[in-house]
């Protein structure tokens, strides 16, 4: 059985959104149209699971999947479509191995 945390609200959830943002972006820039900040970390004054979710729009998932090593040089962990066509994501765990973000691209 897996076990879901569920946490009080934090307020840096949005300053951790914008500063992962700011690193993806430049990774990104050939095919990236806006990256946004989504999930329940996303919707200030709630419990939420402890998880920073991306949805990057792309032009092209090819340039995407080029940049793969670009992302895991952030610790991000490529998945593929991972049961969603038209998709690409990514999973952050910190050094613990705790998971922190998880990035979409559709």
């Amino acid at each position: 059985m897996r076990i879901v945390e569920v946490v009080p609200p934090n307020p840096h959830w949005r300053s951790q959104f914008e500063a992962e943002a700011t690193a993806i972006a430049p990774i990104l820039r050939e095919t990236l149209i806006a990256l946004h900040h989504i999930g329940s970390t996303s919707i200030p004054g709630i419990y939420a699971k402890p998880i920073i979710d991306l949805l990057a729009e792309v032009r092209d998932l090819e340039q995407v999947d080029a940049q793969n090593s670009a992302l895991e040089s952030l610790g991000y962990v490529a998945m593929g479509a991972y049961g969603i066509p038209g998709r690409r994501y990514f999973r952050k765990d910190n050094s613990a191995g705790v998971r922190t973000h998880h990035l979409h691209n559709f």
